[in-house]
C-alpha cells in the first residue's frame, strides 16, 4: 500500500511540475540576485551582488545599470517611476538615481563595520522608509522626507527584510524570527510583535491597503486588517523547505520562492503546486497574473509570460531515434497553433520566435526536457499578421521552420 501512495504522489508531483512554464533570462552575470522590480511590462530592474541591472523590453536583453555607482553588495532597489530610482546594500550603502540608472549619485556609502541596509519602500520621489542594522545591537527604519538628504530613525526588534507603505503614515515591516513592525505615524514610532515562535519572515505582500500575505520558514499567514491580526493559510509540501520570498497580485493567486523550487497558489495560500526547480529565489515580481520575474543565485532570472502554466505536453515517453522538429498545424493559423517536437537526448532546450529579419521576438519555451515526444501549443494573439520562423535548439543542435500567421 505504502508503494502505490507513493507512486501516486510521486505521478501528482510529476504531472503538476510539468504544467509550468518558466524560461531563464540572459542577466549577463553569475553574481547573486537579491531584488527585482518593474515599474510597466517592460522597464525593470534587478540588483545583487556588485551590480544593478536593466530591462527595457521585458527582460529579452538586461545591461548592467551599475554605472559610477559603489560597487557593493545590494539588496533593494526601489523604483518610483522611470526616472527616480532608489538602491540600499550591505556596508551601508544608499545610492539615488534622477535618470532611469545612468548615473548614480551616493547618499550614503560606508564599510562593512558600518551596518547594513536590507529593504527600502518610497510612496513618492521624496518620501521612503528603509530597514537598517546599524551594528551593535540598533536596529530599525529610517525615514526621508527629502530625497535622502535628511533621515529620521525609527528603531525596532529585529532587523526590517521588507517594508510596505500604504500611505504616508501607515506602514509595515516583517523581519528575522517572525517580527511584524507597524507605525501609524509615518515611522516616527513602530510596534513590535511576534505571531509565530520560530522561523523568519523575508517578505511580504500587499494587494491592497488591508490584504496583505508574508511567510515564515515553511508557513504562510494572510492579513485583513494590515497587520492588526495575522491567520495561518496553508503550508508547502515537503515541510523542510525555507520559503525566502512572496508575492501575491490578487486574494487568490500568488507564488512563494524558496531555496529550490518556486509554487504557485491559486487559491489564496491553502494549496501550493511546485512549478521549477533551479537555484535560490530570493525576489519576485508580478506585473499581472501572466506576467512574473523572479531572480536569485547565481544570477539567475526567470519568466513567465502565462503565470506559469505551460503550453508545453509530454505526448509520448517512448525515445526518439533523432532530435526532430515537425511543421506546426495549422499553418497557416489565425490564433493557435501546434508544434510537435522529438527530443532524443535529456538537456536544456529553446524554442524562439523570430521575424523575417532575424530578430528574436519571443521566447515561448527555455527549460531542461527528458526524451521524448512533446507538443507546444503557440499563441500569436500579440502578433502581426506574416511569416515567422521558430527554432528548437540544445544540445548543440537546432532546427527550424516557418509559420504563417493570418489574421
Amino acid at each position: 500500500m505504502e508503494k502505490i501512495i507513493l507512486f501516486l504522489l510521486l505521478y501528482l508531483f510529476t504531472i503538476q511540475n510539468s504544467e509550468a512554464q518558466w524560461y531563464t533570462q540572459q542577466s549577463g552575470t553569475t553574481n547573486a540576485l537579491y531584488d527585482i522590480e518593474f515599474i510597466n511590462k517592460n522597464t525593470g530592474w534587478s540588483c545583487g551582488d556588485g551590480i544593478i541591472l536593466k530591462t527595457t523590453n521585458g527582460g529579452i536583453n538586461w545591461a548592467n545599470n551599475l554605472n559610477d555607482a559603489p560597487f557593493k553588495p545590494y539588496s533593494a532597489i526601489f523604483p518610483v517611476d522611470s526616472n527616480v530610482i532608489y538602491a540600499v546594500g550591505f556596508f551601508r550603502t544608499f545610492i539615488k538615481s534622477t535618470n532611469g540608472g545612468e548615473n548614480w549619485s551616493i547618499i550614503e556609502n560606508g564599510n562593512p563595520s558600518e551596518g547594513d541596509y536590507y529593504s527600502l519602500y518610497f510612496i513618492n520621489q521624496n518620501t521612503g522608509w528603509a530597514g537598517v542594522n546599524l551594528g551593535s545591537g540598533i536596529v530599525g527604519i529610517k525615514k526621508t522626507t527629502d530625497g535622502g538628504n535628511n533621515f529620521i530613525f525609527g528603531q525596532t526588534t529585529g532587523i526590517p527584510q521588507d517594508l510596505y507603505f500604504k500611505d504616508s503614515l501607515n506602514g509595515l515591516g516583517v523581519g528575522g524570527l517572525s517580527y511584524i513592525y507597524r507605525t501609524t505615524d509615518g515611522g516616527l514610532n513602530w510596534s513590535s510583535y511576534s505571531i509565530v515562535q520560530n522561523g523568519d519572515f523575508y517578505r511580504v505582500s500587499f494587494i491592497n491597503g488591508n490584504t496583505g500575505f508574508t511567510s515564515s520558514t515553511r508557513a504562510f499567514y494572510k492579513t485583513t486588517n494590515f497587520g492588526v491580526s495575522w491567520d495561518s493559510i496553508g503550508r508547502v509540501s515537503p515541510l523542510n523547505i525555507d520559503v525566502t520570498s512572496i508575492e501575491f497580485c490578487n486574494e487568490n493567486t500568488g507564488w512563494a520562492g524558496t531555496q529550490s523550487p518556486v509554487y504557485k497558489t491559486t487559491n489564496g495560500g491553502r494549496n501550493w503546486v511546485q512549478q521549477f526547480l533551479t537555484g535560490v529565489v530570493y525576489s519576485i515580481y508580478s506585473f499581472n497574473d501572466s506576467l512574473v520575474w523572479t531572480c536569485g543565485n547565481a544570477g539567475r532570472i526567470w519568466h513567465t509570460s502565462n503565470g506559469g502554466i505551460s503550453n508545453l505536453h509530454n505526448i509520448s515517453n517512448s525515445v526518439p531515434s533523432i532530435f526532430k522538429l515537425y511543421q506546426n498545424y495549422p499553418n497557416p493559423f489565425n490564433g493557435q497553433t501546434k508544434i510537435k517536437i522529438d527530443i532524443s537526448k535529456n538537456g536544456i532546450y529553446e524554442m524562439d520566435i523570430f521575424n523575417t529579419a532575424g530578430k528574436k521576438i519571443e521566447t515561448i519555451f527555455n527549460g531542461e526536457l527528458n526524451t521524448g515526444q512533446y507538443e507546444l501549443k503557440f499563441d500569436g494573439k500579440e502578433l502581426s499578421s506574416g511569416i515567422y520562423f521558430y527554432r528548437l535548439s540544445g544540445n548543440y543542435i537546432s532546427e527550424t521552420k516557418k509559420l504563417i500567421l493570418i489574421k
